[in-house]
This record gives C-alpha cells, sequence and structure tokens, in this order.
C-alpha cells in the first residue's frame, strides 16, 4: 500500500517527515508507559526513539543542504498477516 508519492517544497517535506516521526516516537512513548515491557523491551523501545529521532535530523540536514530543490517522498507500508 502507498501511503506517500509525491513531491514537495521543502518545507512540506519537513513538515511531513517530522510528523510521521512523531507519530513513531508517540507510539514508542506510550508503549513504554501503557504496556509491561520487559526492561529489554523498554530499552529497545528507548533506542528506537533515539534513532528515529537522529534519522529526522540527517533528513532535515539533508533537505536544508540542497536549498530551493523540491523533494520526492515515496513510502510504502507492507503489512503481513503472521499466524502465532
Amino acid at each position: 500500500m502507498k501511503l506517500i508519492q509525491g513531491t514537495f517544497s521543502q518545507q512540506d517535506a519537513q513538515n511531513l517527515l517530522t510528523s510521521l516521526t512523531k507519530a513513531k516516537i508517540a507510539f514508542h512513548e506510550n508503549k513504554i508507559r501503557t504496556v509491561h515491557l520487559s526492561e529489554e523491551d523498554i530499552k529497545h523501545s528507548e533506542q528506537k526513539i533515539i534513532q528515529l529521532g537522529n534519522n529526522l535530523r540527517k533528513m532535515i540536514d539533508d533537505i536544508k543542504s540542497h536549498p530551493g530543490c523540491r523533494i520526492a517522498i515515496d513510502t510504502d507500508i507492507a503489512m503481513t498477516i503472521v499466524n502465532n
């Protein structure tokens, strides 16, 4: 399934990538707060939050390093039903 496919202004691309990243970070933060996770799972979620923040900063730095350019974003979501 296509989630995003298009070419965006730099500001729109930054806003879109920031919103998506914030949603994923909020998912992990909520999971830490509301689900009884093992210490290992909490550490994994915390590392994922850090990684997401780092990735966002890198993407924004990349965008800013090309002033005046438009940004093409193409993302898919692949989902597989897994029986337990």
